[in-house]
């Protein structure tokens, strides 16, 4: 075992300064002792807990919309929306209590519950295939990972999916090892809870395909049928889904949310600049301040590391192909998170092999200090932005003043907006989550014909002697169209701004 001086001598074997020592000495310490994981936890609570504590975005609306009314309501909604779970709808049911204070973050604890659990399986496949010591390390650079903080807490079932996609890796690898079937059990389980919580996660169990076609050309063929039957169970755990995978397949127009990915969005999803950024930064400081004379020694398995690549690599290739070829545009970062883990684990085999055990921990929460969970230099995340109660309760100061209110979900391109807040459709959630008292005048999410059309009938006529008028605009969507045209009905037009919205207060 190395002392702290050994740690702190460069790789060329010269002499290490006293003030050298003296850093390794306390990077040593803070390496080995409570303190780094104490860090962490702290870290994690400054961290996470405000995102904790905010009003929900749009898509969380809609999860309080089909969970709010019981577990089988809840499943007898989602029946009807494609692209929703309905095994998360109905766990959501559980934890929402509208009457409490505390209900926006009640219904977040499932999402919790998911990056404990994911974390978890992060950290028990670094410390069996990577490294010992090697888990903290992964746990830092999975629960800081810039995609994790940005969709980990929502209301919505990206952290059970990761939990799940997590779980499976670990239980495939283990029985890969082993060849035990209680692995093989766990691992069965976890991949179906992977197809019933998020489907586009269930691109995974491909990936699980192509690793075990991997192991049968390196000769590895004990117990191979007893796979090929766990396969069999999961595809027949999918057919009390089809009717609803075919509700989502014939209504793919409905997924269009972004125009087609560019290779560098697809950069950007496999290397998130701020880690990445936080990375480089703090092994240049370590290597300054800390050479490192031990470096970890050990390589992963082949088909361990063929089975991280690809579960990094192939999924967000293969959104991006769907993306650019088709209209359903799948590469929304969100739905790439069931890769962040894999980037989590690539990234510590990296930190250990350049600083050792000791080192790679120090080296990951730098890391994430200086870019990654810094809220001095990590940009807000959307949804701090698209939270809805800074604008709700900028309408509700405005009471009973008829408002302009848009649907901010996509589908009402297809569906009918102009029906409003009904019982049986999510496409204004957000006011059933946060119901106002004012009157409801319904827009699709963008300016089409039609809906410039209904404005022009509406404001000719049932707003011909009403002297004030409100509209809720989103990202600037309807600008400039909608201030032209009710300058040009007689109005003049005041702006009160709540992160990505805008509360327009038309007044003639």
């Amino acid at each position: 075992m190395s002392t702290p001086e050994q740690a702190t001598q460069g790789s060329s074997g010269s002499p290490p300064t006293p003030a050298t020592i003296w850093i390794g000495r306390r990077l040593h310490a803070l390496a080995a002792g409570p303190t780094l994981t104490i860090a962490t936890s702290i870290l994690f609570l400054l961290v996470w807990g405000p995102r904790f504590a905010r009003s929900f975005w749009v898509d969380e609306a809609g999860t309080f919309w089909m969970a709010y009314q019981g577990p089988i309501r809840a499943v007898q909604k989602t029946w009807h929306w494609p692209g929703q779970s309905l095994l998360y709808s109905a766990i959501a049911s559980i934890f929402c209590f509208d009457g409490s204070p505390l209900r926006d973050f009640l219904l977040r604890i499932p999402s919790l519950i998911g990056i404990g659990v994911a974390a978890y399986f992060v950290y028990r496949i670094a410390e069996r295939r990577i490294a010992n010591r090697a888990g903290l390390v992964a746990v830092i650079l999975f629960v800081f990972h810039p995609g994790v903080i940005n969709v980990g807490f929502l209301a919505r079932p990206y952290a059970l999916g990761m939990a799940a996609v997590a779980a499976s890796c670990w239980a495939l690898d283990e029985w890969n090892t082993g060849r035990r079937r209680v692995h093989l059990l766990l691992y069965t389980v976890s991949a179906v809870l992977v197809i019933y919580l998020h489907y586009f996660f269930a691109v995974i169990l491909g990936i699980h395909a192509i690793y075990l076609m991997f192991l049968l050309l390196e000769g590895r063929r004990q117990r191979f049928g007893e796979a090929v039957l766990a396969g069999a169970c999961i595809l027949m755990s999918i057919l009390p889904l089809v009717p609803h995978l075919q509700l989502l397949v014939g209504q793919r127009r409905t997924q269009t949310f972004t125009g087609p990915p560019s290779i560098a969005d697809l950069a950007g999803a496999l290397a998130p600049s701020l880690l990445v950024a936080g990375l480089m930064a703090a092994g240049c400081l370590l290597w300054l301040i800390w050479p490192a004379h031990r470096h970890g020694k050990v390589l992963p398995d082949r088909a361990f590391l063929f089975l991280l690549t690809a579960w990094w690599l192939l999924g967000p290739s293969l959104f991006m192909a769907v993306s650019k070829a088709t209209t359903m545009r799948i590469f929304v970062p969100r739905y790439l998170s069931f890769s962040y883990p894999a980037q989590a684990l690539l990234f510590t085999y990296l930190g250990y092999l350049l600083f050792g055990a000791a080192g790679a921990r120090v080296w990951a929460l730098v890391a994430v200090v200086l870019f990654a969970a810094n809220p001095l230099v990590a940009v807000r995340g959307k949804e701090g932005g698209d939270e809805l109660m800074p604008i709700i309760r900028l309408v509700r100061a405005e009471s009973k003043i008829p408002v302009f209110f848009p649907s901010l979900l996509n589908e009402s391109l297809f569906y009918d907006w102009r029906a409003g807040n009904q019982p049986d459709s999510y496409l204004f959630a957000p006011l059933v989550a946060y119901p106002i008292q004012n009157p409801v005048l319904p827009l699709p999410v963008a300016p089409t014909d039609a809906a410039k059309e209904f404005i022009g009938e509406v404001v000719d006529s049932r707003l011909k002697g009403t002297p004030e008028v409100l509209f809720v605009e989103y990202l600037e969507i309807w600008e400039p169209w909608i201030v032209d045209r009710m300058q040009r009905a007689g109005f003049h037009a005041s702006v009160r701004t709540a992160g990505n919205f805008k509360l327009f207060v038309f007044r003639r």
